[in-house]
């Protein structure tokens, strides 16, 4: 055979062996599940052959469900929160509007025409 061909044959096999080593690699790292910082406690061992639940267990568990209620009412706050932020600034933005436009109106009427406005801004002003 010559050497062109051993070349090509080898050019084969070490592109075959890399995307089966990447493949692998990838799949390798992809199944290593990473534990988030905030991640749950583990709970307390429980009797082993029994359907009841410890009180311990029960603790626990009362624990996580108010922790889990807590971060819900904060975050329901925040959100409150944010939708009064932007109705206060809607408002603000529409009465900002307006003000404009009287303006503009006035300064047309004495003869002294403002810049023109940007056209977005002329349409959010036209649907108030």
């Amino acid at each position: 055979m010559e050497p062109t061909s051993w070349l090509g044959l080898l050019a084969v096999f070490v592109s075959t062996v890399g995307s089966a080593y990447g493949a692998w690699l990838g799949r390798a790292r992809t199944t290593v599940q990473d534990v988030p910082a905030d991640a749950l406690p583990a709970a307390p061992s429980q009797p082993e052959g029994t359907w009841t639940v410890s009180p311990e267990m029960y603790l626990w568990f009362e624990e996580q469900m108010s922790g889990l209620h807590r971060r819900m009412r904060s975050l329901e706050e925040a959100e409150r929160e944010s939708r009064g932020r932007a109705d206060r600034t809607e408002r603000l933005l529409g009465l900002a509007l307006v003000h404009i436009g009287n303006q503009d109106e006035r300064l047309r009427a004495a003869g002294i025409p403002l810049v023109p406005m940007d056209p977005e801004l002329v349409a959010a002003r036209d649907t108030r």
